[in-house]
């Protein structure tokens, strides 16, 4: 069974997972309501990019951060483009600055809580306890298929002299299979990646469904990752919980996930 636990906060809810919760690492993946968002974004969305005003955002931010006995000023968060390029976050990102273009982050700095957001996409977070670093990825069909699971690892490698082994990682809520059809070309591409992982595509009706779960967790294993673990949560099939691109025809927020080396009780 999935190891995670869901916390309440007044109206706002969010998970956190066993396996880094034993560490004490702050961390959560925050479900949509108790913010201040009016529909279709409601409520507690955090992207300005689908209509809604940076005001609402930035009190959406305030509160989940709030949540975490995190300073809103801790952030460090990217303009998500579907891409396999890691980022190394040294400090926090001010709120002025622009965002640089990448679909992973990880950094070895206290003070510094990685943000990142979705609405169906595979999040993974990443803890390396023996080098204290952790880190978050996105994964799209595209981020799938680019392998930007095996890039991050790369980046824990690259940056800190990781050995994959000690690379704890957690799968929080994304689409599922059922809910994500795709298209012949894609599929083609995700059987090439899959040659020997049949769960990965599915035909029904004529219809290609692509599992990301499974293949994120694959890539993950493949780039020497021993420790996954998977909320088992569809976006789609709770609507009523977390935001979902497809479920909701694109109109719809963004929820957040965030990690940091900050520990409870410090």
């Amino acid at each position: 069974m999935p190891d995670y636990t869901i916390h309440r906060q007044g109206l706002i809810s969010y998970i956190t997972f066993g396996i880094l919760e034993n560490y004490g690492l702050k961390h959560g993946i925050f479900m949509r309501h108790g913010g201040v968002s009016p529909i279709p974004w409601s409520s507690l969305n955090m992207a300005t990019s689908m209509g809604d005003s940076r005001e609402n955002v930035l009190e959406n931010r305030r509160r989940i951060t709030d949540c975490l006995d995190l300073q809103p000023t801790s952030i460090y968060d990217l303009w998500q483009v579907h891409s396999k390029k890691v980022v190394e976050a040294k400090r926090p990102r001010s709120i002025e600055e622009h965002h640089i273009q990448a679909d992973a982050i990880v950094t070895s700095k206290n003070g510094v809580s990685l943000l990142m957001l979705f609405a169906d996409c595979v999040p993974m977070l990443f803890f390396d306890s023996e080098k204290n670093a952790v880190g978050i990825a996105h994964a799209g069909w595209q981020g799938t298929l680019k392998n930007i699971a095996a890039a991050a690892v790369s980046a824990f490698k690259e940056k800190y002299g990781s050995n994959p082994a000690n690379i704890r990682t957690v799968i929080g809520p994304a689409i599922c299979k059922d809910h994500y059809e795709v298209g012949e070309d894609v599929a083609n591409d995700a059987e090439a990646l899959f040659r020997d992982d049949k769960n990965v595509i599915t035909m029904l009706d004529g219809k290609y469904y692509f599992d990301l779960v499974e293949a994120n967790r694959t890539l993950l294993h493949r780039a020497g990752i021993q420790t996954v673990e998977t909320s088992g949560v569809c976006t789609s099939c709770h609507k009523e919980d977390w935001f979902s691109h497809r479920g909701e025809n694109g109109k719809t927020g963004r929820f957040a996930a965030v990690i940091s080396l900050d520990r409870y009780g410090r």
